[in-house]
C-alpha cells in the first residue's frame, strides 16, 4: 500500500530563497526516487511529484545562470517557466522572462512576456477589469491561460517601475523593430511550427522531456546526458554550464564537455 502524499502548495513552489529551494529539491528528489519504485512513472501521484521536483530545479537554475552570466541560457530558462504560471508566481515569471530576454537582445519575445507583465500588473491593482486580458499571442503554446493563474494581491514593482518598462514597450513598439509572435521552432514529429519553449505539440501531440539547463524541450538530434544521472540537456547549453561550472546540474557529480 502507497504511503500518503500531500499535495506542495503553491506558495512553496513560489520561493526565491535559494537554500531553501535547494533542501526542497533534495526532498522532492528523494520522494520521487521512493515513488519510482513504487508505481510506474504514468502513476498520476509520481507525475505531480516529479513536476514539482522540475519547477523547483529550473527554478534553482536561474541562480546559478545568473552567477554564471549564462545570458542566453537565463533567457530560455526564464520563458520556459512560464509553462508553471499556476505553480509559481506569475506576475514575476513573466517579468523575469521580459528582463531576462531583453539583457539577452531577444526583443520579440521581452516586448510579448512585458505585455503580459504590465496587463497584470492592472489587474492585481484592479481585479475587476481582468475580463478585458487578450491571449492572442500565447494561443498554442502551454503557458496557461490568465484567467487560470492564481495572482497575488499586491504588485512586486512600484508604478514607477512599471512605467519604465511600459515606455519601453512603446518605444519598441513604435519602432517596428519587434514582431508579435513568440518565437517559434518546427516539430520534428509532424513538421508544423510551434512555439519553441513548448514541451507538446498541439498539432501532432508529441511530447518532450524539458532541458536540465534551460527547459526547453530536449530534440534527440541535439541533445546530450549527464553520464551519472542520465539527464538530458541541449548540447550548446550543456557544453556553455559545464564550462562555467563543470558538473552537471542535476545531479552535481563532476562532468565534461560533448
Amino acid at each position: 500500500m502507497l504511503p500518503v502524499y500531500k499535495t506542495i502548495s503553491v506558495e512553496v513552489l513560489a520561493m526565491d530563497n535559494n537554500v531553501e529551494l535547494a533542501v526542497l529539491k533534495e526532498m522532492l528528489q528523494k520522494l520521487t526516487e521512493n515513488l519510482e519504485s513504487q508505481v510506474d512513472k504514468k502513476n498520476p501521484i509520481f507525475i505531480e511529484f516529479y513536476r514539482y521536483l522540475v519547477i523547483t530545479h529550473l527554478q534553482l537554475m536561474k541562480g546559478d545562470c545568473q552567477k554564471h552570466n549564462l545570458t542566453v541560457p537565463l533567457a530560455q530558462l526564464s520563458s520556459s517557466l512560464l509553462r508553471y504560471t499556476k505553480e509559481i508566481r506569475a506576475d514575476k515569471a513573466y517579468l523575469d522572462a521580459g528582463n531576462a530576454c531583453r539583457a539577452a537582445g531577444l526583443n520579440d519575445a521581452a516586448f510579448i512576456y512585458f505585455n503580459r507583465y504590465i496587463d497584470l500588473f492592472d489587474v492585481i491593482d484592479d481585479p475587476d477589469n481582468a475580463g478585458g486580458l487578450d491571449n492572442t499571442a500565447f494561443e498554442n503554446t502551454d503557458i496557461p491561460s490568465p484567467f487560470e493563474i492564481p495572482l497575488p494581491e499586491k504588485n512586486i514593482i512600484g508604478p514607477n517601475e512599471r512605467d519604465h518598462i511600459r515606455d519601453w514597450v512603446l518605444e519598441i513598439k513604435v519602432d517596428g523593430s519587434v514582431g508579435q509572435n513568440l518565437p517559434q521552432r518546427r516539430c520534428d514529429n509532424c513538421g508544423d511550427d510551434m512555439y519553441e519553449c513548448s514541451l507538446n505539440c498541439t498539432n501532432c501531440q508529441q511530447n518532450w522531456e524539458p532541458c536540465i539547463i534551460t527547459g526547453l524541450p530536449l530534440v534527440k538530434s541535439n541533445a546530450v546526458q549527464c553520464k551519472i544521472c542520465n539527464k538530458g540537456a541541449i548540447r550548446e547549453h550543456w557544453n556553455d554550464y559545464i564550462s562555467a561550472t563543470m558538473h552537471c546540474p542535476w545531479c552535481k557529480s563532476m562532468q565534461t564537455q560533448y
